[in-house]
């Protein structure tokens, strides 16, 4: 006997664990509720009719409800926002006059150019001031290449730093996106499928109502 006690406990904690969202527990006890009153009335036809526009009723809002859940997770204007801006297109009786005047400017032509010169030794220079001359390039060179370098480091760090920061902006976006969608399964969707449920028992109580008086009373 204890045996059989735990094995209806663990039965109970498997059907709690159904891999279902509480969304439908809600549309679920909403129907037992509705076959418990029902059962209260004497399974009476009228009764299942009337509890079937019921649910049809609820289901239709809860769709509905869904459906500007999903709207508003993807930022859309909401139908009551697009009516009122509809209703304020409304054309007047007397049209305003409209009066249209352009001013135009157009840009100053910009020139940029760049020029560059070299000087040589004199020609009457000596051997060592003309040697003089070419250490003089040779630092001017190294000088050079040395600013050069450091301009090309540091714009590599910039092009970097500039890449690493897109690549955080458009992780960011995704992650936006991923958890809009995933917000949407959740949620809006989850929503409109608990009105389907309610629809479904709806049509059935109320189409069938006579066959389930039938059916449920001797």
């Amino acid at each position: 006997m204890k045996n059989f006690v735990r094995w209806l406990k663990q039965v109970s904690y498997w059907v709690l664990r159904i891999p279902i969202t509480r969304h439908y527990w809600v549309a679920f006890a909403v129907v037992a509720v509705t076959v418990v009153v029902l059962g209260a009335f004497g399974w009476s036809e009228d009764a299942f009719r009337l509890s079937g526009m019921g649910l049809q009723l609820g289901g239709v809002f809860t769709v509905a409800l869904g459906i500007l859940k999903t709207r508003t997770e993807f930022r859309h204007a909401s139908v009551w926002s697009q009516f009122r801006s509809w209703v304020k297109t409304f054309p007047p009786l007397h049209l305003r006059k409209v009066t249209v005047s352009m001013n135009i400017t157009m840009p100053s032509p910009t020139f940029e150019g760049y020029m560059s010169s070299t000087h040589g030794p004199a020609a009457d220079q000596t051997i060592e001031g003309r040697l003089g001359h070419l250490e003089d390039i040779v630092k001017k060179l190294e000088a050079a290449h040395g600013r050069t370098y450091t301009a090309v480091l540091q714009a590599e760090k910039k092009a970097q730093k500039a890449l690493d920061e897109q690549a955080r902006m458009l992780s960011s976006q995704i992650d936006t996106v991923h958890g809009k969608i995933e917000a949407t399964a959740t949620g809006g969707l989850h929503i409109s499928a608990v009105g389907a449920i309610l629809i479904f028992f709806g049509t059935v109580f109320g189409s069938a109502g006579h066959e389930l008086h039938g059916l449920l009373t001797p």
